[in-house]
């Protein structure tokens, strides 16, 4: 009886550690999309910009034009698509109010991904978080109020 018990306990306490081993590489894998998102938009924020840097307006700044230029890292790049790791889809273009600045839609973020992305992100001069404009500069607190769904939309708005 006391071998059937030491075998079950074994048994439960491996798959208890793997169990644990799991959970630890779900939580780093995690964080390491956020990182890699916060990473990739800035890469094709400063590509856009120092592209653009000797124009007035962002007027022909596309998707399109962002991968055939090479600005958005080879990671975002999915065919004819920008993603993120989230399996959200990322566009960049002119903004539609101000020529002299451009957006940069992220979809599909995850509520605590998505407020550890926009207090992450550099230099931007306006942010609506699903639709509403956020007060900068953005408090953290206020960035996990902002992304209160399941799945958000993030624009965040760059100019020269």
């Amino acid at each position: 009886m006391s071998e059937i018990l030491g075998t079950l306990f074994a048994k439960i306490v491996a798959l208890l550690s793997l169990a644990a081993v799991a959970a630890v590489l779900f939580m780093v894998f995690g964080s390491n999309k956020i990182q890699n998102t916060i990473v990739d938009v800035t890469q094709l924020q400063t590509n856009a910009q120092a592209h653009y840097a000797g124009q007035s307006t962002f007027t022909t700044l596309t998707n399109a034009v962002a991968i055939a230029g090479k600005l958005a890292p080879d990671s975002m790049i999915s065919g004819t698509a920008l993603v993120n790791p989230f399996t959200g889809t990322v566009t960049i273009n002119v903004n539609a109010a101000n020529a002299a600045q451009f957006d940069i839609t992220e979809t599909k973020l995850p509520a605590d991904a998505c407020s550890k992305v926009i207090v992450g992100l550099p230099a931007f001069v306006s942010l609506k978080v699903n639709t509403v404009l956020q007060k900068l500069p953005l408090d953290a607190g206020a960035a996990i109020t902002a992304c209160n769904t399941a799945s958000n939309t993030v624009v965040a708005t760059f100019s020269h």
